[in-house]
């Protein structure tokens, strides 16, 4: 093996090291099943060793790996209607440390629930990704105050829907 494919798989390895567990929950997050996740990241990873090792630069590989994950959970959520959940079933919401990934998801599923997807992709990557509004705008490649609005109305809307 020569040393520039060995420093590609350094260079690669290190990446997976640094975002796959984020990478995991950014997508599980989205389409509520474990396997199905990880598979998603798993082609997304592959993805970007082939363009690494093409030789071809990539100027934000955070930015690169998060717009290939939602993109593929927007694929399969178009083929895959995701589950839908009452209000009534939300109960209490315990503090995020106290909570295991699958009841979080579910509860989230409920209070975004109703939403157009754009509203609700935005409350996801603002309040749990904890990407800043400039980053969501860059990553869904619209403008700033589009992705303020839709956070507006989408927090409005789960306003109401807790107020009832």
């Amino acid at each position: 093996m020569n040393s520039k494919k060995k420093s590609d798989i350094d260079f690669f390895e290190e990446i997976v090291d640094l975002y796959q567990d984020r990478l995991f929950r950014f997508a599980f997050m989205r389409v509520g099943a474990r396997e199905v996740a990880e598979d998603i990241v798993q082609d997304v990873l592959l993805r970007l060793y082939g363009v690494i090792s093409a030789g071809k630069e990539i100027r934000s590989h955070e930015s690169f790996l998060l717009r290939s994950v939602s993109n593929a959970c927007i694929d399969h959520l178009r083929r895959k209607k995701p589950p839908s959940l009452r209000l009534e079933e939300i109960g209490d919401i315990p503090d995020i440390a106290d909570r295991d990934i699958d009841e979080e998801f579910r509860r989230i599923c409920i209070l975004l629930d109703g939403l157009p997807f754009e509203q609700a992709e935005t409350v996801r990557l603002k309040c749990y990704d904890g990407l800043t509004f400039c980053q969501i705008a860059d990553l869904q490649d619209i403008p700033e105050a589009t992705v303020k609005s839709r956070y507006r109305y989408a927090i409005r809307h789960i306003r109401q829907k807790l107020n009832q």
